[in-house]
């Protein structure tokens, strides 16, 4: 499924238990924008992303919520123009790259803890 939320397209895809995001945009690359200095009162659970080189950033655009079977996750566009993405904070989350494309995990299930 894909959800149009202003320039971004923000693409999931349920297999395994587990919530696949993979946000995309037709007016450049996107990517996760990580820096603790430019956000640093953010909730420790909101991920961005950001369209690169673009000359104007989106518009922003107010939060929405989305619901696929146990997960939810909110969406929303910055002033910035960053797309943020709240999830909650029961999920574990993995960030990894599909197609060269930054793409998060969400699963319910803990962070494996090693055997001693």
């Amino acid at each position: 499924m894909t959800i149009n939320f202003g320039p971004y397209d923000v693409r999931v895809h349920e297999l395994d238990n587990k919530l696949a995001l993979q946000v995309t945009s037709d007016l450049g690359t996107v990517s996760i924008k990580e820096d603790d200095n430019v956000y640093p009162y953010d909730f420790p659970n909101g991920i961005h992303f950001q369209v690169e080189e673009v000359e104007e950033a989106p518009a922003p655009k107010g939060l929405k919520r989305y619901k696929f079977g146990e997960y939810s996750f909110i969406l929303g566009t910055n002033n910035s123009g960053l797309l943020a993405l709240f999830y909650s904070k029961k999920l574990y989350v993995k960030q990894k790259l599909i197609d060269n494309i930054d793409t998060l995990t969400f699963a319910l299930l803990a962070e494996p803890k090693p055997k001693r």
